[in-house]
């Protein structure tokens, strides 16, 4: 579960880094060798949020390089809790919003921030530990951390030869490895029509530095969402049968470490009764069956239990009487939702366009928000990973 920063915690936190300078002052104003042991210090810098962590590489070089070092980076990515969620723009910006605020509905608009991407206008590819993946027009592909204000730009690569391009991004945690994978649908063009249908993917590697081209990929399968899910180590696409078909037929994900492709059954079958929404509860892969018309929407979540992988419907929020559900029945976008830990329980809808909020007992709908000119928004996670250190080349 996804955990807020109360403000109790706040204050702690901002405690704990008026401590450590003070005790740095002191140090370097006095004949004292040391205060405090090491441990202890780091120990202290892992539990503060990433913003603070910046303020404390500048106090001294040997504080850099602690915080720098890939053990310490890696080790916070673990321990911290504060996430935000990043709203993809139609054009030039990408927005920004801690989570708390979205749960208000008069809050929403005072607390989006805007920040510039490296390149413009910006397309979502996806985003893991603090870095998120972004491509424009000319398909320069950037790694990005927006919260140390770092990006990498990519090696040119030959994906984006179609019209049907779709993508993801994740990691591998055995190897250290981010990885950007695009996916072209590609075929013979007459008169607007697609034949001889093939599929090619273009994988970029953060620890070789380098694009792979896959031929002869997915055979009788068409992607659907453009933007595919990581969750636990794969990245998930909704698919269909064919370029001309629009339901959701089953789900694919590609294993980003061992670079292969599986397939998942739909819990239940009903393209003709539901719209079929592929996304994300919490950090949990998860499936959207929306009645026609839209009233209630099933939530189900895979649980993965290692001996066995499964379904399970967690439960129905329901819709207003004429709700507009804008673009929600489209299958090329996702949607992310967020339980709330409080006494209330709230949960969280994020569609293209719109924040919705349901009542945690009841499931009913209570309020929304609409963000204008924006996809569907996701989850992100700050870190101090440095995109330009990602790679085995760049350590040389």
């Amino acid at each position: 579960m996804f955990s807020f920063l109360s403000f109790g915690d706040w204050i702690y936190q901002s405690l704990l880094v008026r401590f450590l300078l003070s005790w740095y002052r002191f140090i370097f104003t006095t004949n004292y060798d040391s205060i405090l042991p090491n441990e202890i210090i780091t120990d202290i810098l892992l539990r503060l949020p990433t913003k603070s962590l910046l303020k404390c590489m500048c106090v001294s070089k040997s504080w850099h390089q602690l915080i720098s070092s890939p053990d310490f980076v890696n080790t916070h990515l673990k321990l911290n809790k504060h996430h935000t969620v990043l709203f993809p723009g139609y054009f030039e910006n990408i927005r920004f919003c801690s989570l708390p605020p979205l749960f208000n509905k008069q809050q929403l608009t005072q607390e989006l921030f805007h920040m510039d991407p490296p390149c413009s206008p910006p397309f979502f590819v996806g985003s893991v530990n603090g870095l998120i993946c972004l491509f424009n027009r000319r398909r320069d592909t950037y790694i990005w951390n927006p919260t140390i204000k770092k990006s990498k730009k990519l090696l040119k690569s030959s994906w984006g030869t179609s019209r049907y391009t779709k993508y993801g991004f994740g990691y591998d945690d055995s190897r250290n490895d981010y990885k950007a994978l695009f996916i072209d649908h590609c075929g013979n063009s007459c008169n607007g029509e697609l034949s001889n249908l093939r599929v090619v993917v273009n994988i970029y590697s953060s620890r070789t530095d380098s694009w792979t081209t896959l031929h002869d990929q997915l055979q009788g399968i068409f992607v659907l969402n453009y933007s595919g899910k990581f969750i636990n180590g794969k990245i998930y696409w909704a698919a269909s049968t064919g370029i001309h078909d629009n339901n959701v037929r089953n789900i694919i994900s590609f294993d980003v470490a061992g670079e292969t492709w599986g397939s998942l059954e739909l819990p239940i079958c009903g393209e003709e009764v539901f719209n079929i929404k592929l996304g994300v509860v919490e950090s949990e892969l998860s499936v959207l069956y929306t009645c026609k018309p839209g009233t209630t929407s099933d939530v189900w979540i895979l649980k993965d239990r290692r001996v066995n992988v499964s379904w399970m419907k967690q439960f129905t929020i329901e819709y207003p009487q004429y709700a507009v559900l804008y673009r929600f029945d489209l299958p090329i976008f996702t949607f992310s939702m967020y339980l709330r830990q409080s006494d209330k329980g709230e949960i969280l809808l994020l569609i293209p366009g719109k924040i919705m909020i349901f009542d945690g007992s009841t499931k009913k709908f209570k309020h929304s928000a609409i963000v204008k000119e924006c996809n569907t928004a996701e989850i992100y996670g700050e870190s101090i990973v440095n995109p330009l250190t990602i790679s085995c080349k760049s350590s040389v």
